[in-house]
């Protein structure tokens, strides 16, 4: 059985920096380990937190009163199954994917170059660009249906990927499978260095931040053109800031709380709806 930890902070695992403490922070190494943090939460009649590596994500400031599971060493791993199908635990970086199916020699997955996070967490986002996703390599996903406490394998074609989401709500991704193609180092290595170079601007940010705040209504009209429009960027609320360097970004300038971010949020929901009549959506996830 995992060791619960108490005295946690959410401020300490997020990208944002922003979180007060947990009720119990468990990190299973294996899935009977995983399964036992799950008894400990219904046990205690106590919600459940699946996090990564804290990105996409605005904590509370006074915390989460449930039990917090963040995989362990044994679901991060990286292993090359046959010539061009590479198998990755949930816990493993994105970025170490990246750099080891260059080494591989396999091409396939340079769109997700310069994005954070864990693979568990691109999944379950769908990361990508508007050209490619995650779900478009993805042959299937290992998961436990938290209610059943049950493991299963999902096919691709079972799973409803949709814009910056999966379906995979009230599951907690294990690990998949993906297909990537023979290419050479140079060719993947020059397309890894087009993507970084198309995010170069995310370098500007300097300050911790969750990614982007809102989902692109459509490829017209990017979140954050449409934030930009309304004179929002560099707008402040306490520590929190609409970012200079792109507006669909809120940083953390420093001691900013939840509850500055939310304001900021708010505000630029509403000034693009007076301005332009459109709703936008949140990407990131406020827990």
């Amino acid at each position: 059985m995992p060791k619960p930890k108490k005295e946690k902070l959410l401020a300490d695992h997020t990208s944002l920096k922003i979180g007060g403490p947990v009720f119990c922070w468990t990190e299973p190494k294996d899935i009977d380990e995983l399964l036992d943090s799950v008894s400990i939460a219904r046990s205690r009649k106590k919600s459940i937190l699946i996090i990564g590596r804290g990105c996409n994500i605005l904590a509370p400031d006074n915390g989460f009163d449930g039990v917090v599971i963040k995989l362990g060493p044994g679901f991060d791993y990286i292993e090359r199954e046959g010539s061009e199908i590479v198998k990755l635990g949930a816990g493993s970086s994105i970025q170490d994917l990246v750099a080891r199916a260059s080494q591989w020699g396999l091409g396939g997955c340079e769109f997700l170059a310069g994005i954070p996070g864990s693979a568990g967490g691109a999944i379950f986002m769908n990361a990508g660009i508007r050209e490619k996703e995650i779900k478009d390599i993805i042959l299937e996903v290992e998961a436990l249906d938290m209610e059943e406490g049950s493991v299963m394998s999902l096919k691709r074609q079972e799973i409803y990927f949709g814009y910056r989401s999966s379906g995979l709500d009230g599951m907690c991704i294990l690990g998949a499978r993906i297909k990537l193609n023979k290419d050479k180092n140079s060719a993947v290595e020059k397309r890894i260095e087009d993507f970084i170079k198309r995010r170069e601007w995310m370098r500007g940010l300097g300050l911790p931040s969750a990614g982007s705040v809102f989902k692109n209504p459509n490829d017209k009209n990017p979140a954050g053109r449409l934030i930009e429009a309304c004179d929002l960027k560099g707008w402040r609320i306490g520590g929190a800031e609409i970012s200079n360097a792109h507006a669909n970004f809120i940083v953390n300038k420093g001691g900013a709380s939840s509850k500055d971010v939310l304001g900021l949020i708010d505000l630029a929901r509403k000034s693009v709806k007076e301005k332009f009549g459109i709703d936008l959506e949140l990407e990131i996830k406020i827990i």
